[in-house]
């Protein structure tokens, strides 16, 4: 449970003689009930009438208009309004009756590029990118929320601060050109053979169809319309405003829970006080203006203010300020009104000297005290007890806790037709407003960017560590740069994997859901994007689920339940990554460690005894290849290396002699008899019996055995193409684990080298080609007596992260992650180097198991527990960091969805 925060009653009491009933009301209600009795006690002609019509029309003055305006209060307001005037246009207005615009916008211009010129003063402005606050745990908000309260933190005696949200049209011209670029990378590929025309041509129209969606959100009717976020610092001083706005950007990059943020500049300026007046414009034109002509572009053509909205350059606006704040509000509780579609905010914030601040709460706490408890409406009493106690409380905090106290004023514009909208959340949540009758000036010029507010009246002192939980900052937006288009949540969700910052380390993904939550058709439009983006892609596939995307993207589907598409021999070694990270193992080394692993599997039941003793065969076998330490492996052939026949050769010649066809027979000897007492000399029993135990195991995989069709023979595996699927089917079907172990285990080594060699034809093509290696359905692998092959999951996680590349780990079935202490332990592993995670729906009975695994990865908390559950089919959970998690609908295009539907 967030803790709660108070928001003080106002700190400059209004004199009232009852409940509501302030001084103008007597004075107004005095002069009504004067006229009336004058009126009656005339001598004019029916006096009592005219009296009575005169009684009646000053009670109708009493009406409440809106907060805190009666009938006669908005008559008044209405005479000032029509005394001054109400249309603004630029330049010299044709007709007297109207002003220019810099009449009431006092903005002049860009200085040095980072300044906001008011002529008497300066601004700077940070944009602030926005969290998914609401799927944070409580903690991590509290950290955000002490990130912001710290950048507010560094301001200055004498500045003011303006946190501002404003709403404009997204530009996708960046991603558009980008897509370009990565077409442009695969003809490279092709130029330099390591992509067929075939390929590229498969892949060309993902890239089409993906700038034709972007062209449609760019500029057709498809426009999105997205929140931005600022903080605007004022100061007369550029050296102070400097240091301000550089610590509050540093301040929120370090903190524990970082916020990044960005210092805007000249255009992107110029653009953020246009955004400010509404949001039918397009940025792009400033392209094709000189620069003395931006100013001219950034303000309004003309403003038109009528009693109770603004037209500005024709289009109608309402305005709306804060008149008064629930007491108690929680974490980000100025969410209900920032993230209201269609409205800017403007939240004006001045800091109070601790003394002024002091003298202030000081002289309301004594009108508080002279009005004592005379009322005669028991509510009137508590109130006037909790006015006291939060004044009292908010005093405390000031001398005692350090807090500062800021004036506070909060004014939302909005689109016409949101008007509705805006008066149902502002009053859901607890809070009152003004609409500004007759007052649409003051309202215009207090939300303008400036430092200047008019409407003092709603100025609310409100404590640093009330306002802080403010925290507008909010989103569930998510467009990384250079990222494709991958679904959308309320904003069109752009990833880009292999980004690199702060915060994202790597680029290896967890994807988990349960059966018929949309997880295959998620991995499928991920991987179908990723393919086109220069990418060369090894997917292990129980199922046979990629082999169609294979066959579209002119890939090769390999069946390593035979030989038949290419054999991978257990002897081939192959350059390892540790020694080309400049390990200390050598790679025949390195190698046997791995034989160690592929026989443990394959060989289920050997006795250790005769288990060491096949590891000295091996060696042996080795050797008589002419093969050891220091050996240049990249320099051999295929054929170099030993396979299973020649293993089972020098089995037999141990438990049979060197040449066993010469051996003489006696006559009326059996012939294994005769064989046995000849070898007597040479072998002891023990010896003989492990002998016998390995030849019986390895015979099954040498010339004869009912394995040796899937790894007898030199490696002839070939992965030429850039979509490669081992498809594991046949494999499974037979219900071998082990075997089907083994052989994951011979692909993920044969991945290894696929690594260093992408890693090559980078370094010599300075290229940036990336590799992914996905594993789906990777609970079918799992083998609780030997893990060996997750251990080599946790191991390509960590490695692959080296190389720019990224492993995909895909399950629906989470028990099989955590079947035991050493399981839960490399799957917890795993996960914890992968930078992504894609969560699809979860049965209620898997969530304790994920949330287990999780517990060390950033954690899952109640709500995105709730919404894991609740998912609908195809929506998934997507985090990027700790601190970045959001929810999204996956959506491929048309085109994409053929490729693999």
């Amino acid at each position: 449970m967030a803790q709660m925060r108070y928001i003080p009653k106002k700190t400059k009491v209004k004199m009232e003689f009852f409940k509501g009933i302030t001084i103008a009301d007597i004075i107004t209600a005095a002069i009504g009930l004067g006229g009336t009795a004058a009126l009656i006690f005339s001598n004019i002609p029916y006096g009592l009438y005219f009296g009575l019509a005169f009684l009646t029309l000053s009670v109708t003055m009493f009406f409440p208009i809106e907060e805190g305006v009666r009938l006669y209060g908005a008559i008044g307001l209405l005479f000032r309004f029509f005394a001054f005037k109400r249309k603004f246009v630029k330049g010299d207005p044709v007709l007297k009756k109207k002003g220019t615009i810099d009449q009431i916008i006092p903005f002049q211009g860009i200085l040095n590029e980072r300044y906001i010129d008011y002529k008497d003063y300066f601004a700077s402005v940070i944009e602030v990118r926005p969290v998914e606050f609401a799927l944070l745990n409580e903690y991590k908000q509290d950290a955000l929320i002490k990130t912001f309260a710290n950048a507010l933190s560094r301001l200055t005696q004498g500045q003011k601060v303006s946190v501002v949200k404003v709403n404009k049209a997204m530009v996708f011209d960046d991603y558009i050109q980008n897509e370009d670029k990565k077409y442009d990378s695969i003809m490279e590929l092709q130029y330099e053979g390591e992509m067929s025309e075939a390929e590229v041509e498969a892949r060309a129209p993902v890239f089409e169809a993906r700038v034709s969606v972007l062209e449609g959100m760019n500029r057709g009717d498809d426009k999105v319309y997205k929140d931005y976020f600022y903080i605007v610092v004022y100061d007369k001083d550029k050296e102070a405003l400097d240091s301000t706005i550089d610590g509050m950007i540093s301040t929120m990059a370090t903190s524990v829970m970082p916020l990044m943020a960005k210092r805007l500049r000249e255009k992107e300026l110029y653009i953020f006080i246009r955004s400010t007046y509404g949001k039918d414009f397009d940025q792009r034109d400033l392209e094709n203006l000189p620069y003395n002509k931006f100013k001219d572009w950034a303000i309004p053509d003309s403003i038109i203010f009528k009693a109770g909205k603004t037209l500005i350059n024709k289009n109608p606006y309402r305005s709306f300020v804060i008149s008064d704040y629930p007491l108690q509000v929680g974490n980000a509780w100025g969410y209900s009104f920032f993230s209201l579609q269609n409205t800017n905010v403007v939240m004006n914030l001045t800091p109070i000297p601790k003394a002024i601040a002091e003298k202030r709460i000081d002289k309301a706490i004594v009108e508080m005290e002279g009005k004592g408890e005379f009322s005669a409406k028991s509510s009137k009493v508590l109130e006037n007890k909790t006015h006291m106690k939060t004044l009292k409380d908010l005093l405390q905090q000031i001398k005692n806790g350090g807090d500062t106290l800021y004036d506070v004023n909060i004014h939302i514009m909005s689109e016409d037709s949101s008007k509705k909208e805006v008066r149902a959340i502002l009053k859901q949540y607890g809070f009152k407003y003004s609409e500004m009758f007759g007052r649409q000036v003051d309202a215009f010029i207090s939300r303008s960017i400036s430092a200047l507010d008019t409407v003092k009246e709603f100025i609310r002192n409100i404590p640093s560590t009330t306002l802080s939980c403010v925290f507008p900052f909010i989103s569930g937006a998510l467009q990384d740069e250079k990222g494709f288009y991958l679904g959308y949540n309320e904003y069109p969700v752009l990833v880009n994997f292999f980004a690199r910052n702060s915060e994202r380390v790597n680029s290896n993904m967890m994807i988990i859901g349960k059966s018929g939550s949309g997880k295959s058709f998620a991995t499928k439009t991920l991987l179908t994007n990723l393919a086109a983006d220069n990418a060369k892609v090894f997917i292990l596939d129980p199922e046979d689920e990629y082999a169609k995307m294979a066959y579209n993207l002119k890939g090769n589907v390999m069946d390593v339940g035979s030989s038949i598409s290419g054999r991978l021999n257990p002897f081939h070694i192959l350059t390892t990554l540790e020694s080309d990270e400049g390990g200390a193992s050598d790679d025949f080394s390195t190698h046997l460690q791995f034989l160690e692993q592929f026989f443990k599997v394959i060989l289920p039941g050997i006795s250790s005894d005769a288990f060491e003793r096949l590891n000295s065969l091996i060696i042996e076998t080795y050797a008589r290849k002419g093969i050891g330490p220091g050996t240049q492996m990249k320099e051999l052939k295929p054929e170099d290396f030993p396979i299973f026949d020649d293993l089972y050769a020098v089995i037999k010649e141990k438990l049979y002699g060197e040449n066993t066809s010469s051996v003489e027979i006696d006559e009326g000897k059996p012939v294994y008899a005769a064989l046995l007492e000849k070898m007597t000399h040479k072998t002891d029993e023990y010896e003989r019996q492990n002998l016998q135990i390995i030849e019986t195991y390895i015979s099954k995989f040498a010339t004869g055995g009912r394995n040796s069709n899937l790894w007898n023979g030199p490696m002839s595996l070939a992965t030429k193409e850039n979509f490669i699927c081992f498809s594991f089917r046949s494999l499974l079907a037979n219900r071998n684990e082990g075997i089907s172990n083994a052989q994951m285990l011979l692909v993920f080594k044969y991945l290894d080298n696929e690594i260093i060699k992408n890693k090559d034809f980078n370094d010599k093509y300075a290229s940036n080609r990336k590799i992914i290696v996905v594993v789906d359905e990777a609970h079918v692998f799992i083998n609780p007596k030997f893990p060996v092959a997750l251990d080599f999951m946790m191991q390509m996680a960590k490695r692959i992260r080296k190389y720019g590349g990224m492993q995909i780990v895909i399950t629906q079935n989470i028990k099989d992650f955590i079947g035991s202490p050493e399981i839960e332990r490399q799957s917890s592993a795993i996960i914890n180097a992968s930078q992504y995670s894609l969560i699809m729906s979860l049965a209620p009975n898997d969530i304790t198991d994920l949330v287990n695994l999780y517990r060390n990865a950033g954690g899952i908390n109640q709500e995105e527990q709730d919404s894991i559950v609740t998912a609908s089919v195809g929506q998934g959970f997507l985090i990027t960091s700790a601190s970045s998690r959001t929810t999204l609908k996956v959506e491929p295009n048309e085109t994409v969805k053929q490729l693999f539907s």
